[in-house]
């Protein structure tokens, strides 16, 4: 089972988008799909049955165009697989106690030093949080390498909508290989530029009926500057923040309320 499941909608079923050149379905467009992701026991980016209810829909999974998913997931490859400085690596290894402390951090008051150090502290953290605020409420989860493995930690207790979980998946943890976690992004890439080839080919020939006039041409070459872009993640990771900068931050929120850093 991949890490990274998703099936795109029919070609026919995909909506044109208004521009102001009319109708048009891009490359991005047409990945339009559904997707989820695999991780132990549990399922992310699957709806619970109540939100479900709640919406009236029997859309169980996460939709919306699978090459927006592919880009957050491999935009915290680089970050997510690096390894962290000895001090942060035993509070990445120490979920509830990192937990703890950016809980407290977030409590601290909204003044723009407070915000700065806070930012200072867990950018690390963001780096390797894929971003999907495209969904309602959307899951709250992270890439960290502890040691030769890549920990997936998600805790979605407090994304609820009229105060109903959205997600299937609440809290947990799942942890891979390095490597395996390196194949499955660069496998979830292959896998949707391999569907997309066919899909382009398929609309060309006639099989796949878009309802709107697309340009193959352009769709070819939009395919190539997806490819190129999702080639350009995995690369040597350089922190927006130096590591010595956020381990003061940390130590310093740690400080102000009494915690262990």
């Amino acid at each position: 089972m991949a890490l990274f499941e998703f099936e795109l909608a029919r070609v026919e079923d995909i909506v044109p988008w208004d521009t102001s050149d009319g109708p048009s379905l891009s490359w991005f467009a047409l990945t339009d799909g559904r997707f989820r992701m695999p991780a132990g026991d549990q399922v992310l980016f699957e709806y619970s049955e109540e939100i479900v209810a709640h919406w009236g829909t029997s859309v169980r999974i996460a939709d919306y165009q699978i090459a927006a998913f592919v880009r957050e997931m491999l935009g915290s490859v680089a970050a997510g697989t690096a390894r962290l400085p000895e001090r942060i690596e035993r509070l990445a290894w120490d979920w509830d106690r990192l937990t703890e402390l950016q809980r407290e951090s977030d409590a601290v008051d909204d003044s723009d030093e407070a915000s700065d150090l806070a930012y200072a502290a867990w950018r690390w953290l963001g780096e390797r949080s894929p971003w999907a605020m495209y969904l309602v409420a959307e899951p709250n989860f992270h890439f960290v390498r502890v040691g030769e493995e890549v920990r997936i930690h998600w805790d979605n207790r407090e994304r609820k909508v009229e105060g109903i979980p959205v997600w299937t998946a609440q809290v947990g943890v799942h942890v891979l290989p390095v490597e395996s976690f390196v194949e499955e992004c660069r496998d979830f890439a292959s896998r949707l530029l391999s569907d997309m080839d066919s899909r382009i080919t398929a609309i060309e020939a006639g099989n796949a009926k878009a309802q709107t006039v697309v340009d193959v041409q352009s769709l070819r070459e939009q395919h190539e500057t997806w490819r190129a872009e999702f080639a350009s993640y995995f690369k040597e990771y350089q922190p927006d923040i130096p590591w010595e900068e956020a381990e003061r931050a940390l130590q310093l929120i740690a400080e102000k309320k009494g915690l262990s850093f």
